[in-house]
């Protein structure tokens, strides 16, 4: 990759935002309605999209315009710079996208990675069922093999964005279950199939990003099985690695933006939390940024990852406390739409230990598979 057609890049995204196209103004403003946020940053991403900048940083095989992950970095920096709020569910562009391109049949990428970029085909993940969240080696969901393909029943949970996704990456098991994790198998799922079921789930911050998602005998063809059959759990493992490790770089961006847009506020007396919200930031863009050349290098993170997930978390947790120090209206109540956002975001920032692996599993990967303890 050459470092000045990078720069050439993100010179002229900065010069379209500058012109303070209409699609970048909805996505910057203050919109606790979770459906409003994502209608919004659906429109940004089919401008970007049109423009081009959103189709830079993937393969030229999939819709894409070449580049490394870098150009990913770029825009995602550029935008929150902008004033965009976040990535709404297009955080899965970064979690689930890299794996279907290396992981998923061609012919099919090509199809659908085009829409998600442009915004209008949106995506889900389905992991987590009741009796196997942290434990994913202990799915129920059975996926049984038919004439041209495979139909899968079972019952997801805390599925992220199912309520407002067309495709869904689901993982059934293919083989027993004493098999564990060397007998699933990853399926696309179209959640438009009337044998799919999705329930919102209003979280306690007043968002339906979850859902539960209950599939009954739905008919996933061949070509949309994502790997080879039985071989869910490394499919599972690139995704996981994308969504504790270099999800952190685009994420943390926002985060620094939220504690930016709260400083008009501060006090003498909010220095340490202040200091505290950024140094674990800065420690989040170190550790991300080897993540990102290291993607960018082909190298997979492996059990690294857990490290950025864990400083993410801490971040999370700081820059939030830091806004309600800054804000103690967060706690009783919203005087308005910005005041609200940010309330969401506290709460949220409440449950970043669990979802994507609990903090635990993250400290138990470090202690047996980097450290080597017993």
């Amino acid at each position: 990759m050459n470092s000045a057609d990078l720069a050439a890049y993100t010179e002229g995204l900065e010069k379209w935002q500058a012109g303070s196209p209409p699609a970048l103004l909805a996505a910057a403003e203050a919109r606790p309605v979770y459906a409003a946020r994502v209608e919004a940053m659906r429109g940004l991403m089919g401008a970007l999209y049109e423009g081009g900048w959103g189709r830079y940083g993937w393969p030229e095989a999939v819709g894409g315009l070449g580049g490394s992950i870098l150009y990913r970095a770029a825009m995602w920096d550029c935008l929150a710079r902008a004033g965009v709020r976040g990535m709404a569910l297009f955080e899965h562009l970064e979690i689930l996208l890299p794996t279907l391109c290396a992981m998923a049949r061609p012919e099919f990428s090509a199809s659908v990675v085009p829409e998600y970029l442009a915004g209008r085909e949106l995506w889900a993940q389905g992991f987590s069922e009741p009796t196997a969240g942290s434990d994913l080696a202990s799915i129920r969901t059975r996926a049984t093999a038919v004439d041209g393909g495979y139909r899968i029943r079972g019952h997801k949970v805390w599925t992220s964005w199912a309520g407002y996704a067309t495709w869904c990456l689901v993982l059934a098991r293919t083989g027993t279950p004493e098999s564990r994790h060397r007998g699933l198998t990853a399926f696309v799922v179209d959640l438009r199939d009337p044998e799919c079921q999705v329930d919102p789930i209003e979280q306690a911050n007043g968002t339906d990003e979850l859902a539960e998602v209950t599939l009954d005998d739905v008919f996933v063809p061949e070509e949309r099985i994502v790997g080879e059959v039985d071989g869910g759990w490394a499919v599972a493992m690139h995704v996981l690695s994308a969504e504790r490790g270099t999800f952190a770089w685009f994420r943390h961006g926002f985060l620094y933006q939220q504690l930016h847009r709260q400083l008009d506020l501060a006090a003498p007396h909010n220095d340490a939390a202040i200091g505290d919200a950024l140094l674990d930031l800065a420690a989040v863009s170190a550790t991300s940024y080897r993540g990102l050349r290291s993607h960018e290098a082909g190298i997979p993170l492996g059990p690294r990852a857990a490290f950025t997930k864990l400083l993410l978390c801490e971040a999370e947790r700081s820059v939030n406390d830091c806004a309600l120090a800054l804000e103690p209206d967060l706690a009783i109540g919203s005087r308005d739409d910005e005041t609200e956002l940010l309330r969401q975001e506290y709460l949220f920032s409440r449950i970043v230990t669990v979802y994507g692996g609990s903090q635990q599993m993250q400290l138990e990967t470090i202690a047996k598979q980097i450290l080597q303890l017993p």
